[in-house]
């Protein structure tokens, strides 16, 4: 027993070490700031994080919310999550003894005892035992089950941040899918528009070549152009259900008419005037990706452990009995211990193998996790640059669109008492239509780059909404 307890003081003092590198975050050259946004450092840098209200619009905050509740890509993200914490409990018990009790009774009976000259006890026997077993337990001497623990604790940290990736890539395909299907109504409210505008113009038409005020082929030209509007039409009305068929599935619900508010009742959120470069730092890619390189970073001292010796302990305490009296006040006492040790001698370059590998998949890790960072900050540059221009040219549409349209209202009344022709009175409504659909079109992109913006910034950039992650204990506690 001296012995067993020396051991044991052994394996609590060099608990402390493991084998293999310990982590350090690997050095990376970022910018301070993005190229394309202001350096005022007094901007209001908060925005909150569930930044799909800051559109303020509640038929847009309750897709989210639905999504988020039944999406099943976003379900079947969080079963990943939950198979690993199954994985990382499993792990973290290694770290201790496994105890088991066990019971049994057990009941013999001899008859005819002096048959065959055999000296029995003739009658009922019953034995009664009682033990607590311990495992087979491994004294983690060189860090190996701790090394282990940390990878699988990694892992777990880096699905977790991988399901809010998951999260906001829905979140932002949502809002895109919305302002979509609100672009897709506004233009076909426009395209009815136009196509009353030219069954007045057939109308008219049909009025003038009745009287000889026009040649047929007037008419026929106007006749041309109301159906192509009609064909405009009925090929939007297409492209919104197919779009409606989209946000249903991202929604997870059965196809349904889908309810959006118009275009220009959404507000376009105010982007700050300076962002530093470190609300990078709460993207969730970037976070799963640097817990995929402490797992990998883990599994070399995994590895490496190999080389030394494996030190496993089993043992037994318990009780016997024939009466079960004797068994609950004065029984028979068994205890067993029975440590082993394995020491590798010759594994013909497998444990180097592994070793190489180990260390191969940390460096592909860390090239992703630099791959990662390098990524985040151009994709948020770009989205910044995006959503700035897409703005200047939504304003260059709205005083294109106001000047046209205005222009459309003279040329009606100028047309109809003969001032100008229908060539030139097609001409203006041409230049209408498209420049008022440019704008709605102008509209959306510049809701969907702020969206954009919002998803490569990770989902908003305060430091007090980041989003939470289960208090998982690091390995060893």
């Amino acid at each position: 027993m001296n012995n067993i307890s020396l051991s044991l003081i052994l394996a609590g003092l060099l608990g402390g070490c493991a084998i293999g590198p310990d982590y350090v975050r690997p050095d990376i050259a970022v910018p301070e700031t993005f190229i394309h946004n202001e350096t005022n450092t007094t901007a209001d840098h908060t925005v909150e994080t569930q930044w799909w209200k800051t559109f303020n619009d509640t038929a847009l905050t309750q897709a989210v919310e639905e999504a988020l509740a039944a999406n099943y890509d976003i379900q079947s993200s969080q079963a990943s999550v939950d198979a690993l914490l199954g994985q990382f409990d499993q792990a973290k018990s290694y770290l201790y003894p496994q105890i088991n009790a066990t019971g049994s009774l057990d009941r013999k009976s001899v008859d005819n005892a002096s048959s065959g000259g055999y000296q029995l006890h003739e009658g009922i026997t019953s034995t009664y035992a009682g033990s607590l077993s311990l495992a087979s337990y491994e004294i983690d001497l060189f860090g190996k089950v701790r090394r282990a623990n940390e990878a699988a604790r990694a892992a777990l940290l880096g699905s977790e941040y991988a399901f809010q990736t998951i999260k906001l890539s829905i979140t932002s395909s949502v809002a895109a899918s919305y302002l979509k299907l609100s672009s897709l109504q506004s233009q076909i409210d426009l395209a009815r528009q136009n196509v009353a505008l030219n069954d007045e113009l057939v109308t008219f038409n049909e009025l003038k070549y009745k009287h000889g005020v026009i040649a047929e082929n007037i008419l026929l030209q106007s006749l041309s152009e109301r159906e192509n509007a009609k064909a405009t039409l009925s090929q939007l009305e297409a492209t919104r259900n197919a779009e409606e068929s989209t946000f249903n599935i991202l929604l997870g619900r059965n196809p349904s008419p889908v309810h959006v508010s118009p275009i220009d009742t959404i507000t376009l959120p105010k982007i700050p005037n300076a962002l530093p470069s470190n609300v990078l730092t709460r993207r969730p890619d970037i976070a799963s990706a640097e817990q995929n390189m402490i797992a990998a970073n883990a599994k070399i001292g995994v590895a490496r452990a190999a080389y030394f010796p494996s030190i496993k302990l089993t043992g037994m305490l318990g009780v016997q009995s024939l009466e079960l009296s004797n068994f609950v006040s004065n029984p028979a006492r068994i205890w067993e211990i029975a440590p082993s040790v394995s020491v590798p001698i010759f594994s013909a370059g497998r444990i180097a193998g592994e070793i190489k590998t180990a260390e191969a998949d940390r460096n592909q890790s860390v090239a992703q996790y630099k791959k990662a960072i390098v990524s985040a900050f151009n994709d948020t540059d770009n989205a910044i640059v995006q959503s700035s221009k897409i703005q200047e040219q939504t304003a260059y549409q709205i005083a294109r669109t106001a000047a046209i349209e205005k222009s459309l209202n003279q040329s009606k009344l100028r047309y109809k008492v003969g001032a100008i022709s229908y060539s030139d009175m097609l001409l203006v409504q041409q230049q209408w239509i498209q420049a008022s659909q440019q704008l709605i079109i102008a509209k959306q992109n510049s809701f969907i780059a702020t969206v954009s913006l919002y998803k490569a910034l990770g989902g908003g950039w305060s430091d007090e909404q980041t989003p939470p992650l289960p208090n998982y204990l690091p390995s060893g506690r």
